[in-house]
């Protein structure tokens, strides 16, 4: 890119003109394959809660990044929201997990020069009927 610039100074001797010419470079980036330089790890959380997988993507250009519930792909949605900052910091948030969120989860990162993918497991504790406060009520009586 290339700017024109003109500075104009009036004074008691007359006007004087200058003028620049700047020239802008923006500095390349090398391209980068993706590649995880933080991975997701297994989470173990209670039924109701909420899970959070985080990651850290490097790569140029800039990787697309999409998720993955046992290879199938996560649409965004209340239950499955998926955060991907400037930075590279990547996160998939599952709220109000079931028992059916219990799965293998994959983030997968692409660019023209390849790909990278890093998995872990979502493990779901359920509560099952009888168990819990309702149990010891039964009991009191």
């Amino acid at each position: 890119r290339v700017c024109y610039c003109q500075r104009r100074a009036e004074g008691v001797r007359g006007s004087d003109v200058s003028q620049a010419f700047l020239e802008a470079v923006a500095e390349e980036k090398p391209h980068v394959k993706p590649y995880f330089s933080k991975t997701i790890r297994d989470l173990e959380v209670v039924e109701g809660s909420a899970a959070r997988f985080d990651c850290k993507i490097e790569g140029y250009p800039d990787p697309e990044v999409v998720w993955f519930k046992d290879d199938q792909s996560i649409r965004e949605s209340r239950h499955f929201q998926i955060d991907y900052d400037e930075d590279g910091n990547c996160s998939l948030i599952i709220s109000d997990v079931c028992g059916d969120d219990d799965a293998k989860y994959t983030c997968k990162a692409v660019n023209s020069l390849g790909e990278a993918t890093c998995t872990a497991e979502l493990i779901v504790e359920t509560m099952e009927e009888g168990e819990g406060e309702g149990e010891e009520e039964e009991e009191e009586e």
